[in-house]
Formats: C-alpha cells, structure tokens, sequence
C-alpha cells in the first residue's frame, strides 16, 4: 500500500516572523497617538527605522508563503498538514485586513508621514506592493485557506510565473537556508523566479 504523501503548510517562518506581525500597524498607531508634534518630529526618524524593518519582514514573509506554496503546489494529491485555519468561517475582510493595512501603509501613509516629517518624496521597493497585492490575491482566491486539505486545493496567482524543476528546487534550497540562518532577506533572491 502506497503511504499518502505530506507536505506542511508552514515551512517554518512562523517562528522568525511572529513578533513583526501586526508590529507595522501597532509601531504607526502608537506613534500617531502622540500628541506633540515636535516630539513627533524628533522620535520620527527612529520610528521610521522600525517601521521598514518590520514592513521588510513582513514582506519577505509572504513572499516566502507565496514561493512555498509555488513549490508544494508542484507536487500532487500531496496532503497538508499543519494548515490550522482548515474548516474556520472566516470572511474575506478578515483574512485580508492585515495585508489590506500593508498594502495602505506601504503605497499611501508612509509616503505622506515622509513628506510630512522629512519633506521629501519616500521610494519604497517596488517589489513590496507586487508581492502584497500578489499575496492578497492568493489569499482571495484560497479563501483563508479554510479548504486547502492537500496540494490539489491551493489556487496560485496568476501573475505568478510557472516554474520549472531546477527553479523549485531553488526555492525550496533558499526557503531551507533563510530559515536555518534566521534570514528571510535572501528570499528575495528569488524573486524573479516567481514574477
């Protein structure tokens, strides 16, 4: 009897991002509940600083998911485990409102908090909002994921590429080694691989 095939739903990111998740909307309400602009002005550029840290590893977060779920979707009937939103009731406002913020905070607030405090037009990656609106389709079309049991089940973008053996093998290689070395920077190495 052939044994079912598994693979797991978080290949563990979880870990190196579960203290930056919710930071970048808790770090910019904070500072807007300070009253006093001057204080506002000085602590800016310090608040700045966290903010681009936790906005980047978020971001890298769900390319991560995006490249991990490119590279299990490569392999078939293969069951999910791990996956604890399976069966939820969810709605679509609330498995998107935290990557709705994002996508708000990275194209629309940071840009005017920089103009106003630094007097200066803020660039922020373009890769950021590719892979936030990217991510926010993904979780659209997999509805929270409160019904992806097995590989079959996952529904992926389709700005996303499609790739080959020799490029999924690199995903899952520099998925392997960013969470081995606490890193998850160097996922975007791979980013035009999937875009």
């Amino acid at each position: 009897m052939e044994e079912k095939k598994t693979v797991k739903f978080d290949p563990g990111f979880a870990p190196l991002v579960i203290d930056s998740i919710g930071a970048v909307g808790y770090t910019y309400y904070m500072f807007n509940a300070l009253l006093d602009i001057r204080i506002k002005r000085a602590n800016f550029p310090l608040v700045l600083k966290k903010l681009e840290l936790n906005l980047k590893i978020n971001i890298c977060f769900y390319l991560g998911c995006l490249m991990w779920a490119s590279y299990i979707k490569s392999i078939k009937n293969a069951a999910i485990e791990g996956n604890k939103l399976l069966g939820e009731k969810t709605s679509e406002q609330e498995y998107t409102k935290e990557i709705d913020f994002l996508i708000d905070f990275t194209s629309n607030l940071l840009v005017k908090e920089y103009k106003y405090y630094k007097n200066k037009f803020y660039r922020i990656d373009e890769r950021y909002l590719v892979i936030l609106e990217t991510y926010k389709n993904f979780l659209i079309l997999n509805q929270g994921f409160v019904n992806c049991a097995s590989t079959d089940d996952i529904i992926l973008p389709d700005n996303l590429k499609t790739l080959n053996k020799e490029d999924l093998d690199l995903i899952v290689q520099t998925i392997e080694n960013s969470i081995k070395e606490k890193n998850l920077n160097n996922l975007f190495n791979c980013y035009n691989l999937l875009f």
